[in-house]
């Protein structure tokens, strides 16, 4: 099976646009090491938007709406196996402290009535102690009603550590969408509440790649995974992230155009 950590981490470029519309910069991968390089951690940063590559996952964050604008990781087989015999490790949310942008902080969400939602989830990170401290940065997190934290979000994320098992890897691209700011802002530091978030999944199976992508909305009303199931392309004409440009031209369209349900229908507990 194809590990997908070395082509996407290095190939993966995106452009997005935030919520008032202005166009970020394209980045790619010139990335000196910056801040604590213990902690494998590359910047690369604009005026206001950073990439970051952290131990077990990569964000984009945009300071201007103090969370990130996407999230990516690869989640092996093997690194499902290493998270069920992990210790447990306490919560501790706190912005990153080798970033020198503004962020989020615990009391923005305090008393909010949003739950601070991960995006990088924590468990899948388990296998390193380092990486999940470092999801519980601010710049991983995003205001998420509990309904749907607790709920049919959480339904995808173990699904993706099961298919991380049977596909032996997936890459995983989520984050929140803007569209009018319907649920409004929280906190002194005034961050937009989300009004859906969107999760890409990307499996090689069968000697091809196959994708699938959800849209939630940020509320807690009840959806389904069928309801929620998009493909890669709907959900690029939503965020306008170019999400797999690393495939060859001809394989991405295939792969963002159609959703193969019987990879993704597997049956699992």
């Amino acid at each position: 099976m194809l590990s997908f950590t070395g082509i996407i981490l290095l190939a993966f470029v995106m452009k997005a646009c935030d919520p008032s519309n202005d166009e970020y910069e394209e980045y790619d991968e010139k990335t000196p090491l910056v801040g604590n390089k213990e902690k494998c951690q590359r910047i690369e940063m604009s005026a206001d938007s950073v990439i970051i590559s952290y131990l077990g996952f990569k964000v984009f964050y945009k300071a201007k709406i103090l969370q990130p604008v996407w999230v990516e990781y690869t989640m092996t087989a093997e690194q499902v196996e290493k998270t069920k015999h992990t210790p447990k490790i306490p919560r501790h949310y706190s912005p990153d402290p080798d970033l020198p942008l503004p962020q989020a902080t615990d009391y923005d969400y305090k008393g909010s009535g949003w739950t601070r939602g991960h995006m990088a989830k924590r468990q899948d990170l388990k296998w390193s102690e380092q990486a999940v401290r470092e999801s519980d940065y601010f710049t991983n997190i995003c205001p998420q009603k509990e309904e749907l934290n607790t709920g049919v979000w959480d339904d995808v994320e173990k699904k993706v550590r099961y298919y991380a098992t049977q596909y032996d890897s997936i890459h995983i691209v989520c984050g929140p969408i803007f569209t009018d700011t319907i649920n409004g802002y929280i906190g002194d530091s005034h961050i937009p509440v989300p009004d859906y978030f969107f999760k890409v999944l990307l499996v090689y199976h069968n000697n091809r790649y196959n994708a699938i992508a959800y849209v939630f909305p940020n509320s807690s009303e009840p959806l389904t995974l069928s309801e929620a199931t998009k493909s890669v392309n709907q959900v690029e004409e939503l965020t306008k992230i170019d999400f797999f440009s690393f495939l060859d031209d001809s394989i991405e369209e295939g792969v963002e155009d159609v959703v193969d349900m019987s990879v993704w229908e597997i049956e699992w507990q």
